[in-house]
């Protein structure tokens, strides 16, 4: 399959929604193109280079991305409303554009076992934990979150929200076995949540430190 590529300094998940802001004029070229046949394209975590400007090396797993909307902008410009597909691994790449093509081929992650099941109410419940305090320490509230039942939806779900570098994102990415993904990512939960709570402890006192008691 050939497919345009965009490196970026983030990591795209199938069914995460990503927004992109289009200002180069070689993705500019791209995007036109992509809309007008109304084709995917490659997002990938760039390895080595810049985001923007000179040229970038990316990973060889990504994610395709489809074009789900589209506001025009002065001199060209646009912002896109996109949404992950399905993974991808680069074959062959091709310089002979503006911009980064490739030759890839899909990727499909691997069946959800038994035992992948079995973790799904603790990835939930710790999930859940997680969220929520991530969005507290921050003043906001959200209601219980609703992960999709299969565990690979599931652990897509969960790595493209969580708050973590996006190198630990590409990790998650590569990962096809949903089990393993999903354990990889309650381990972070695990070691992430003691210092949240403690954050969110300490942001709550300063909150309450300047209201004295009324008689």
């Amino acid at each position: 399959m050939d497919l345009r590529l965009f490196p970026i300094n983030s990591v795209l998940f199938p069914g995460m929604r990503m927004p992109l802001h289009i200002f180069e004029e070689r993705y500019k070229l791209m995007i036109r193109e992509c809309i007008e046949e109304d084709a995917p394209f490659g997002v990938l975590l760039i390895r080595e280079g810049e985001e923007v400007g000179g040229p970038a090396v990316p990973y060889q797993i990504g994610t395709t991305a489809r074009i789900l909307q589209v506001e025009y902008l002065d001199d060209g410009r646009m912002n896109i409303f996109t949404i992950g597909q399905q993974r991808f691994r680069i074959v062959a790449i091709n310089t002979t554009e503006p911009y980064l093509r490739g030759e890839v081929e899909l990727l499909r992650q691997l069946p959800a076992t038994d035992s992948a099941f079995s973790i799904m109410p603790r990835a939930r419940q710790q999930f859940d934990d997680y969220l929520k305090t991530y969005f507290a320490i921050a003043d906001q509230w959200i209601r219980a979150t609703s992960l999709p039942d299969d565990p690979g939806e599931a652990a897509d779900y969960i790595a493209a929200r969580m708050e973590v570098a996006p190198l630990v994102k590409q990790e998650l990415l590569e990962e096809l076995e949903p089990e393993a993904r999903l354990r990889r990512e309650l381990e972070i939960i695990r070691e992430e949540l003691p210092d949240m709570h403690g954050r969110l402890v300490a942001h709550l006192r300063r909150k309450t430190s300047g209201f004295g008691v009324l008689n």
